[in-house]
C-alpha cells in the first residue's frame, strides 16, 4: 500500500511540474493532494525500515522544494497580473509561446542533424564493408589460382569444420550430463 501511495505521489509530482506555469491554482491543488498521500504513506510506514523512511523523507524534501517553487511562481504570477494589462499579459504569453516554439524547432533541428550524421556513418560502414569484401574476394581468387596454397586453405577449412563439430558435440554432451546430474 505504501508503494502505491508513493507511486501516486510521483504521478502527482509530474502533473504538478506540467501544470505549474500554465495553471498555478491547479498546481496548488495537486501539491495538497500529494501532501495528503505522503502523510498517509508516512503513517503506514514501518519505523524500523530505514530504507522506506529515507524514501519518504526524500519525497517530503521534494515536496518542500516544490512548495517553494510554487510560492515563487505565484508571486511572479501575481506581480505580472498587477503590473501588466490584459493585452500586455497576452503579448507576454505569446512571447513565451514563441520562445518555446523556437526551442522545439532547435531541438528538432539538432535531432535531424544527428540522424543525418548517423545515416552518413551507416553509408560509410556499408562502403567499407563492400571494399573489404572485394579485397577478400581478390585475395581468395589469387590464393585459389596457386595450387599449393589452394590445398592448404581447403585442408584448413576442413579441419576447422571438423574441429567445430567435435567441439559442439563435446559441449552438448557435457551440458546434457550437467542437466541430468544437477
Amino acid at each position: 500500500m505504501k508503494s502505491m501511495l508513493l507511486r501516486d505521489s510521483v504521478k502527482k509530482a509530474s502533473q504538478f511540474q506540467r501544470s505549474l506555469h500554465s495553471d498555478p491554482n491547479q498546481a496548488k491543488i495537486l501539491l495538497e493532494e500529494r501532501r495528503k498521500l505522503l502523510e498517509e504513506a508516512n503513517s503506514s510506514a514501518d519505523e524500523n525500515d530505514s530504507h522506506s523512511m529515507a524514501t519518504i523523507k526524500s519525497h517530503f524534501e521534494r515536496l518542500k522544494r516544490d512548495e517553494q517553487l510554487l510560492n515563487g511562481v505565484l508571486k511572479k504570477y501575481d506581480a505580472k497580473q498587477e503590473v501588466l494589462s490584459p493585452e500586455e499579459l497576452r503579448d507576454a504569453q505569446n512571447f513565451l509561446e514563441m520562445q518555446e516554439a523556437n526551442s522545439l524547432d532547435n531541438s528538432i533541428r539538432g535531432t535531424n542533424e544527428l540522424l543525418e550524421r548517423a545515416y552518413a556513418t551507416r553509408e560509410d560502414f556499408d562502403y567499407q564493408n563492400s571494399v573489404l569484401g572485394n579485397v577478400t574476394n581478390r585475395i581468395n581468387g589469387a590464393a585459389m589460382s596457386i595450387p599449393f596454397i589452394n590445398q592448404i586453405l581447403r585442408k584448413t577449412s576442413i579441419r576447422r569444420r571438423r574441429d567445430s563439430i567435435i567441439l559442439a558435440l563435446l559441449i552438448s554432451v557435457l551440458m546434457l550430463l550437467f542437466l541430468f546430474f544437477h
